[in-house]
């Protein structure tokens, strides 16, 4: 059974990545989607206000040969693809596109749509991972209630929002991986400490103990007189 995360608010959205950075074109799509295609009644119904079947907006069959997505009775429909000559869409979705093998026309979103009640059943949001493929870690369903959130917003409102979600995202994870950074220097630092003070304690333990010689006037005197003494006996007796 396939498996999709569902983002349900705008730090979701901006911690995914999806369609982001430019030049990719997903976030922008995802916002006219939300307010041009898509409206939702009091009971959480999607009503499409296009239609996907006439090719609207370059909206195609999706026919989830892969399995990238949930088997369905209804059909899917993708849009986003830059590169058809229908796709009719607004130029601050198309401005950045190169028409190039680049990030600026990877993005897509998908739909499974009911045609006889008009209305959209999931909308999931992908991205290619090559020109035939898209890429599995990269989908994700998208909620009633963050097509909501991005309803309210101008376009401006929600790349700001987004953008500052993902560089919050990222700089998090960037401090945790600095702290671990710091915490293990700090315990390899304190091993070799350690190491360094067993090895002293070892050193001191092997050297033999050397005794001390006393080299005051009085001792040295004492050591004479009984040296004169020696002497004096030896001739003595020979």
């Amino acid at each position: 059974m396939v498996q999709i995360e569902t983002l349900k608010d705008l730090s979701e959205l901006g911690q995914s990545g999806f369609g982001q950075p430019l030049p990719r074109h997903g976030l922008r799509l995802l916002w006219w989607f939300a307010r041009e295609c898509v409206w939702i009644d009091s009971n959480e119904r999607m009503t499409a206000l296009c239609n996907p079947t006439q090719g609207e907006f370059g909206f195609r069959r999706f026919f989830n040969v892969e399995k990238l997505l949930p088997n369905t009775q209804l059909m899917y429909y993708e849009v986003g693809n830059l590169n058809t000559l229908n796709a009719a869409l607004p130029p601050y979705v198309t401005e950045n596109y190169t028409g190039r093998t680049d990030d600026s026309n990877t993005d897509r979103i998908i739909i499974s749509f009911d045609k006889n009640l008009n209305r959209f059943d999931c909308i999931y949001v992908t991205k290619h991972s090559d020109k035939s493929h898209f890429n599995r870690n990269c989908t994700f369903r998208i909620s009633q209630g963050l097509i909501k959130l991005i309803q309210r917003l101008s376009w401006k409102e929600l790349e700001e929002t987004v953008n500052k979600q993902r560089s919050d995202s990222e700089f998090s994870l960037q401090c945790e991986s600095i702290s671990d950074e710091e915490e293990s220097s700090e315990y390899i630092s304190l091993l070799i400490s350690d190491e360094q003070s067993s090895d002293t304690s070892r050193s001191r333990a092997r050297r033999p103990s050397t005794p001390e010689i006393c080299c005051s006037p009085k001792c040295c005197c004492v050591c004479l007189c009984l040296l004169s003494v020696a002497i004096m006996f030896y001739f003595h007796v020979i």
